[in-house]
């Protein structure tokens, strides 16, 4: 038997308990009192700050990487609106205006319309401030992106990490990036005839470009189909496969001109994908063939549209229009956006020029007519189509947005931004190209006529 054990010692043990009790109640005590000073200093903050604090001011100061000397990167939902949440065309078409791999343009000369951009018809409401009445929703677009020719010999030297560079950070942290992919991806397929460029781009390009941030990608544009249906086909595959989201194609025309919907804080997004420009009209999807969403007669698309802002808080449309090399728009771009935006578009975002082209301010909404090259190639005499922009988008719920632009230069696989004279060089021109806007030394975009 254990003899007892002494009282001193059974002294000193509740001791040593009374002060260990003590120490947490008194820590305990701190705690909650230090909580209740920060939570009163929070609210005195609040009561005292300015209403007007953060509400004012277009300028969306975002810090830009250095300039760069280098030389030369779907998931699909159900038609019927559900969102996803994510982190007969005309038979007299166009002959097809290509612009080479490696630069030069395959243009004929036609005469060009420049439509009077100074009519805001129907007004429209101010660009807004920071709403009180919900989240903006940060928007990137960015114009054409193709993996052949110098581009294809490029990343297979860098990687294909290489194109996002300096705009990874950009796609990373925004709610969402859209781009234009102008090229089947696949490893089969049959190359297109009668077209002076094919492109074709492996599987492998899209992992990086899902990594780098890039949301969606339009296929509405006349070299998706390059390696035939089969190339079409396996494209939708791998995007999917990839996590990327796609629209303006399909395996139908059901599919082809249902718009892709995503949801970001809180807010419902639509994605149309149309083209105005493609080498032949069995390229059009049909009722069980695929292919893509046209536009040369607009009613379906008008259609599709209107079923947007039916199941949609913001409807972005992006098309594939007008006439490469030239920076003057053609009628019919100006008659199509403005259909889309009375149709319910709240945002139209324009590619195939190969360059810049100017902006329109139309009902409140906005229309970037052109956005250039972005993943491309680069020949030193075709220097108008180095230049281009990613156009940043800020929206409310209501459809609302916020234009700016941030300049860039591309170089072969590789968009590189640009800073002083020759950012502001860049705004200038797409200022001087559109009519009653204006845009500031921030890339800030301001209608003259509405705000």
């Amino acid at each position: 038997m254990f003899p007892p054990r002494s009282e001193k010692y059974r002294k000193r043990k509740k001791d040593k308990q009374r002060r260990q009790s003590r120490f947490w109640l008194t820590l305990n005590v701190s705690l909650i009192i230090a909580i209740l000073a920060l939570g009163a200093y929070y609210f005195v903050e609040d009561r005292m700050a300015p209403a007007s604090e953060g509400s004012s001011g277009d300028a969306i100061p975002v810090e830009s990487p250095a300039d760069s000397s280098a030389e030369e990167q779907s998931g699909r939902t159900d038609p019927s609106g559900t969102a996803e949440e994510d982190p007969k065309p005309d038979p007299k078409l166009e002959p097809e205006h290509s612009i080479d791999p490696a630069g030069g343009s395959m243009d004929e000369g036609t005469d060009l319309i420049q439509p009077d951009l100074s009519a805001d018809e129907g007004g429209g409401a101010p660009v807004p401030g920071e709403p009180e009445d919900g989240e903006l929703v940060h928007l990137h677009f960015a114009g054409d992106v193709i993996f052949s020719g110098s581009v294809e010999s490029k990343l297979k030297k860098e990687g294909y990490h290489y194109p996002y560079e300096y705009v990874r950070e950009l796609f990373e942290n925004d709610d969402l990036s859209v781009l234009n992919l102008e090229t089947p991806v696949t490893t089969r397929g049959t190359p297109a005839e009668d077209k002076s460029f094919v492109f074709k781009a492996p599987p492998k390009a899209l992992s990086s470009m899902h990594q780098a941030g890039v949301d969606a990608v339009s296929l509405a544009n006349n070299h998706t189909l390059d390696q035939g249906v089969e190339g079409l086909l396996d494209t939708m595959k791998h995007l999917k496969d990839s996590g990327i989201h796609y629209f303006g194609a399909g395996t139908n025309k059901q599919e082809a001109y249902a718009p892709v919907y995503l949801e970001r804080k809180g807010i419902k997004i639509a994605l149309c994908g149309f083209s105005r420009v493609i080498p032949k009209a069995d390229w059009a999807a049909g009722k069980n063939k695929p292919g893509l969403a046209v536009a040369y007669d607009s009613a379906e698309a008008v259609k599709a549209v209107q079923g947007a802002r039916q199941n949609a808080d913001l409807v972005i449309v992006m098309t594939h229009w007008g006439k490469e090399r030239t920076t003057k728009l053609e009628k019919h771009q100006t008659t199509l956006a403005r259909e889309f935006v009375d149709a319910g578009a709240d945002l139209v975002i324009g590619g195939h020029p190969h360059v810049l082209q100017g902006l329109e301010r139309y009902k409140g909404k906005w229309i970037a007519y052109s956005t250039g090259n972005f993943i491309f190639t680069k020949k030193a005499s075709a220097e108008d189509t180095w230049d281009t922009a990613v156009f940043e988008a800020k929206c409310t719920k209501h459809g609302d947005c916020r234009m700016r632009l941030l300049p860039f230069r591309t170089e072969v696989g590789q968009p590189v931004p640009l800073q002083g004279e020759e950012g502001a060089r860049i705004l200038k021109k797409v200022e001087s190209l559109s009519r009653n806007i204006a845009i500031d030394a921030n890339g800030a975009v301001h209608s003259l006529i509405d705000g």
